[in-house]
């Protein structure tokens, strides 16, 4: 049986007050919470190990609700613009295990994934069999969710790749019965939630289709409907207002992206309670100036570019709002997998304080895919899931984009990232 921990806290960010505490200690026995007390409450546990956090910050981990693990990524490789059509599927899954173990050591104790189909077909099987392997201590990772695509032809996801790429069958489906047979296909390989594309996208390979329909009323009713039957929420890209409206009209759980939008489009999603992912870190100038260093397409720079400041009005009205945000950031092939505290640093500059931004990659995260009854906030009875911070990231949130200052990670109880000064010394 694992050793009980107390964790006292100079300054608790629990998740779910509005302000942090101070001098708090922290119980975590048998993977959970179990109790969180002030002052010297807990110092006369004699069979506890005890991490003295006192000078440091401690807060749930964090959660990134949208990103792609298996894509090509500047944080393990620099020839990212082939190497989507050029790694073998053993170097993908090298890869991708690295990836979901860089964003364990920045914090990120949990993170929604949604597969990087390519010419031989999806990835989502691979990424199952990571959360297995996660989940079952056999290697060190966040916990996986695992999204199964579902998807039309000439959809943004098929779009994503060259006309010429080769597409293994059955990567689309077309027509309400092809649908709800990938959603269960999908299912019986293990995925946690289906997504699909409403609109168009933008940003691979010159596409500009951002204003078209990806999918029919009827084949989205289909997925939603049979994604249901079998417990599963649906995840929907949505880049325009009328996909949004549709989304939220067909009972899509969770809306993907903040593109363009209207005042009509943000009432509904409101008035209904969907959570709303704004993914616009990877967006951000100084990625956009990143990639053009590296030599990205022009017309993929361009698109970035143009966005840029309509992505950032769209968030600021849903925020205005008083819209449910959580926080995904997209990330692919930049920023690197690691920065993805960059998301909340975005936040803020567009007006959310700093308790609100790590609330996104909490709380409302752990709410929005349906686990807030065991994780996002540190609290009796929950999943011993919480990170060690240097400094305070409610005075300055870019705190947590620096991975060094993320001191300790836990996960279920287990100390998977130690960085503290007496561990190093000792080493």
């Amino acid at each position: 049986m694992q050793k009980p921990i107390v964790i006292k806290c100079g300054t608790l960010i629990d998740g779910e007050a509005d302000k942090p505490s101070h001098d708090v200690s922290i119980l975590v026995e048998d993977g959970r919470i179990a109790a969180v007390e002030a002052g010297a409450a807990l110092d006369g546990l004699s069979d506890a190990e005890t991490i003295d956090a006192s000078g440091a910050v401690v807060m749930p981990g964090m959660m990134d609700i949208h990103l792609h693990l298996a894509s090509p990524n500047v944080s393990t490789r620099q020839d990212v613009d082939v190497a989507r059509f050029s790694r073998s599927a053993s170097s993908m899954l090298m890869e991708t295990v690295r990836h979901a173990q860089l964003m364990l050591e920045a914090g990120f104790t949990l993170v929604r994934d949604f597969d990087w189909p390519t010419p031989q077909g999806s990835f989502h099987e691979a990424i199952v069999s990571m959360r297995e392997a996660f989940d079952s201590g056999l290697l060190p990772g966040p916990r996986l969710v695992v999204g199964g695509l579902t998807h039309i032809t000439a959809s943004h996801f098929d779009l994503g790749m060259p006309r010429s790429a080769q597409r293994a069958p059955g990567i689309t489906a077309d027509g309400p019965w092809e649908i709800r047979r990938q959603v269960r296909t999908n299912i019986r390989n293990g995925v946690d939630v289906l997504k699909t594309c409403i609109s168009g996208g933008l940003g691979t390979f010159g596409e500009e289709n951002v204003w078209s329909r990806n999918i029919t009323p009827e084949e989205l009713s289909a997925l939603v409907d049979e994604a249901h039957a079998f417990g599963k929420p649906v995840a929907a890209h949505c880049h325009t207002p009328d996909s949004v409206r549709v989304a939220v009209e067909a009972g899509v759980d969770t809306i993907e992206h903040c593109v363009y939008i209207d005042d009509d489009a943000i009432a509904r999603v409101v008035d209904a309670g969907k959570p709303v992912i704004p993914t616009l870190a990877f967006r951000q100038r100084k990625i956009i100036e990143r990639r053009r260093r590296r030599g990205a397409p022009p017309d993929v720079v361009a698109q970035m570019e143009r966005l840029l400041d309509e992505t950032s009005r769209t968030f600021q009205r849903y925020h205005a709002a008083g819209a449910r945000i959580a926080m995904g950031t997209d990330t692919n092939v930049e920023p690197g997998f690691g920065e993805n505290a960059l998301e909340l640093e975005v936040y803020v500059n567009l007006g959310m304080t700093p308790m609100e931004a790590i609330m996104t990659a909490t709380r409302n995260a752990a709410e929005a895919i349906g686990r807030a009854d065991e994780l996002g906030s540190i609290r009796r009875g929950k999943l011993a899931d919480l990170i060690v911070v240097r400094g305070n990231p409610l005075d300055d949130i870019a705190i947590l984009s620096d991975t060094r200052n993320i001191r300790v990670v836990m996960k279920g109880g287990k100390v998977l990232v130690d960085r503290r000064e007496q561990t190093r010394a000792a080493a």
